[in-house]
């Protein structure tokens, strides 16, 4: 019998409702967490090949029944599904190999992020199947994620930057991001979840976001809001499991904000036309 979740023994934080399933033990993994970029991509690749592999089963069951109506129909369909699918096949290797190798993206940034956001559901239930937690995936997402965005310098608009921050991230933690940020032009909002944190969008109406939060809870927000407003997100740390005294590596913080300064300096020296 499955081990009911005794919600009680964790009544010291206010979980985040992606956190519904935790049943309060954390683990090894749970706060050090740093996947690589490729779990995500080859997830996605194998969860597209087996809904292939259905499509093409599916379309020879259908076939008998075409081939009443016409002789010829069947032959053009399965050439111009072989075409459609090599091609795609083709570019989308293009792009993972350009995007890995050289931080550029050949396509526009939101036929990028559509496509990954239509995989990642599969791709986060297929790394269930195989033992890979979703927070694995999704931190493995989020940096195809960011170098998707990255890519995209020029369609970045650092104007009204605006940085979202959890209501778990530690004091000292806050304190040294606060401290190492006080340079740069932007809103800082604590957002204790999701509904907050469209709420802060949709006031201050950010031009880019800087997002800190834990993976699940980041996903969510991408999915809102991403083809709308390019999000860049950070994954917290979690030392005392979730939604308490969070944590973050604040180089990673600098390095996307130096990203974020150069590219509004490029911009300030870009003459208006």
């Amino acid at each position: 019998m499955e081990e009911s979740i005794d919600k009680s023994e964790f009544k010291d934080r206010k979980l985040g409702d992606e956190w519904a399933d935790w049943d309060g033990r954390s683990q090894p993994y749970e706060h050090e967490i740093e996947e690589r970029s490729t779990t995500f991509l080859i997830l996605a690749g194998i969860a597209l090949s087996i809904l292939a592999g259905l499509f093409i089963v599916s379309w020879y069951m259908m076939r008998p029944r075409v081939e009443q109506f016409s002789t010829v129909l069947p032959g053009v369909i399965e050439w111009s599904m072989i075409g459609v699918s090599v091609c795609l096949l083709v570019l989308v290797s293009i792009e993972v190999f350009v995007l890995r190798k050289a931080g550029k993206s050949l396509f526009p940034y939101t036929l990028v992020e559509r496509l990954f956001l239509l995989v990642l559901p599969k791709a986060l239930w297929l790394g269930g199947r195989l033992g890979i937690s979703r927070d694995r995936v999704g931190n493995s997402f989020i940096k195809v994620h960011n170098r998707v965005t990255t890519s995209n310098a020029d369609r970045l608009n650092p104007e009204r930057l605006l940085m979202l921050l959890p209501r778990c991230l530690g004091k000292v933690a806050r304190s040294d991001l606060m401290s190492r940020t006080r340079e740069y032009d932007m809103r800082v909002v604590t957002a204790g979840g999701g509904e907050e944190a469209r709420k802060a969008i949709g006031q201050f109406r950010p031009t880019l976001i800087l997002a800190v939060a834990c993976e699940r809870d980041l996903l969510s927000g991408i999915k809102d809001v991403s083809e709308r407003v390019p999000v860049l997100a950070i994954p917290n740390r979690r030392p005392e499991g979730p939604c308490k005294n969070t944590c973050l590596q604040i180089e990673k913080v600098e390095e996307i904000l130096k990203f974020i300064k150069a590219r509004k300096k490029a911009a300030d020296e870009t003459p208006a036309t």
